[in-house]
């Protein structure tokens, strides 16, 4: 009988060493999963080659409806989201890697800056097709984000302008671009260049374009609104 109970308190004696053993083996691994920096598939994205053919390619397919917009006459106008299209994407793929979370306010001056002020040759290009067909090229942003790129296009010969916009810019608020609306109301809002669909609100009467039903979107806004991809979120 002795000899039975030793058994077991050995038995047991060793059991419980052994999920001793194991406890302390899954802290551990615990311990080293939780240093492992968790990788960002969105910028990873944004750094490969299916980026920069999507960005490109949509830029052309922009270019090619500036005729048909410029034969409509009265003073057509082209909509551009600064920071996205025109700050080289590498720079902007970057800032958010290096200075800013995804999705926190940011000011379009400091990813001006942070860019040393490189800009697309693209969207460069883009933006010189406009003024070669008498387009009026306005960046989405109030004159004071954007006030030193206005001032390097300049220097590059390419005239654009600002937008009056009501409310703040930033992540989780609402905004209102008066200039937008006022485009829209006049006929003269040619197309949109961006990266959200968040931009259709302003000119389609939705409450929430991003949110609306994909189908009914495309029919309000595809012959207008051109979606890029976005080097910072997609």
């Amino acid at each position: 009988m002795k000899k039975i109970i030793t058994a077991a308190l050995a038995i047991s004696a060793l059991a419980l060493t052994s999920c001793i053993g194991t406890a302390k083996t899954v802290v551990a691994a615990t311990d080293v999963v939780a240093k492992v920096k968790p990788v960002n598939t969105a910028f990873e994205w944004s750094k490969g080659g299916e980026f920069a053919y999507l960005y490109l390619q949509t830029f052309d397919l922009a270019e090619s409806k500036l005729d048909a917009i410029a034969s409509k006459g009265t003073s057509q106008a082209v909509c551009i989201d600064a920071p996205f299209l025109l700050i080289d994407p590498q720079a902007t793929t970057r800032f958010f890697t290096e200075v800013v979370e995804p999705g926190t306010a940011f000011r379009i001056d400091e990813l001006a800056g942070f860019s040393k002020n490189v800009y697309s040759e693209r969207g460069i290009t883009f933006l010189r097709a406009c003024s070669e067909r008498g387009l009026m090229v306005y960046l989405l942003a109030n004159e004071k984000e954007i006030s030193v790129i206005m001032q390097d296009l300049r220097e590059m010969q390419i005239e654009v302008m600002s937008c009056i916009i009501e409310g703040e810019i930033s992540p989780g608020s609402k905004a209102q671009n008066m200039t937008l609306t006022e485009l829209k109301n006049g006929n003269r809002l040619g197309m949109i260049l961006t990266t959200s669909l968040g931009e259709a609100s302003g000119f389609t009467g939705m409450t929430d374009a991003m949110r609306e039903s994909a189908s009914q979107l495309y029919e309000e806004v595809a012959d207008k609104l051109i979606l890029f991809p976005n080097p910072a979120f997609n």
